[in-house]
C-alpha cells in the first residue's frame, strides 16, 4: 500500500508521559488520603477528559469532588513537565524519515488541543506535524473513531490513505474502525486479549513498526 499520511497518538506514544501522569494520579491521591485509588489512572489511559472524569468519580465515590481532586493532579503534572518532556524511543528518527519522504503527519490526541500543542511545543517535535486535532474537537472520542476522520480531514485525505500510530487499546480500536492502517506500540498498558484479535499490527517500537508495514526502510 502507498501511505498518503501518517497520523500520531500523542501521549505514551511520542511522548514519554503516560508514567509521569500515572505517577502525578498516584502523589496526588496518597495527598488526599485516596491511596486506594491510584491504579485508577491506569483505565483512564488513552481516553478522554470527559470519560476520564467520569471514571475518576466512580473511583472516588463521593469522598471529595472531582474537579477539586482534578485540579490539584494537573497542577502537579504541570510542576513535573515544566523542564521538558521526554521522548519515546525512536520518535525524532521516525519523523525526519517521514519528513524527507514528504509526508504529511498529524497529531490526534484525546489530550485538549490547546495543551497538546504546548506539551509538542515543550518536547521539541511540533514542527513536524502540519496539525493537532485534540479530543475537544470531535464529538465522539477514542474509541470511536471521529478523530482520525478529523485528523485525515484536516491534511487532505482520508483516514484509509493514512497509517495510524496508538499505544493504548481505546486509540488503536478507534484507528480501526476508522479504516486507517493501524499499528500499536503498547506503553503502560499492554494490549488486551480482545485487541489482539483485531489483525492490527503491535510493535514494541514505532521504528519496528513503521517497517513491518514498510512505511520506511
Amino acid at each position: 500500500m502507498q501511505y498518503k499520511g501518517v497520523m500520531f497518538d500523542m501521549d505514551g506514544l511520542l511522548l514519554d508521559t503516560e508514567r509521569l501522569v500515572v505517577d502525578s494520579f498516584q502523589r496526588t491521591a496518597a495527598g488526599f488520603d485516596l491511596a486506594d485509588i491510584g491504579d485508577v489512572a491506569l483505565q483512564m489511559i488513552g481516553l478522554r477528559a470527559d470519560a476520564g472524569d467520569m471514571i475518576l468519580r466512580h473511583a472516588l465515590d463521593g469522598r471529595m469532588d472531582q474537579q477539586e481532586f482534578s485540579a490539584a493532579w494537573e497542577a502537579d503534572v504541570n510542576v513535573v513537565v515544566a523542564d521538558g518532556i521526554p521522548l519515546k524511543s525512536g520518535v525524532v528518527e521516525l519523523l525526519e524519515l517521514l519528513a524527507a519522504q514528504g509526508l504529511p503527519c498529524v497529531v490526534a490526541t484525546s489530550t485538549r488541543t490547546k495543551l497538546a500543542r504546548h506539551h509538542l511545543g515543550l518536547s521539541g517535535i511540533i514542527k513536524y506535524f502540519q496539525d493537532v486535532v485534540g479530543g475537544e474537537q470531535v464529538d465522539h472520542g477514542k474509541p470511536a473513531p471521529d478523530i482520525y476522520h478529523k485528523a485525515a480531514e484536516m491534511i487532505g485525505l482520508t483516514a484509509r490513505d493514512c497509517v495510524a500510530f496508538e499505544d493504548s487499546d481505546p486509540g488503536a480500536s478507534a484507528a480501526i474502525s476508522s479504516g486507517a492502517k493501524t499499528v500499536q506500540v503498547p506503553d503502560i498498558n499492554q494490549t488486551s486479549a480482545e485487541m489482539r484479535q483485531m489483525g492490527h499490527l503491535i510493535a514494541p517500537n514505532l521504528l519496528d513498526g513503521a517497517r513491518k508495514i514498510g512505511l520506511i526502510s
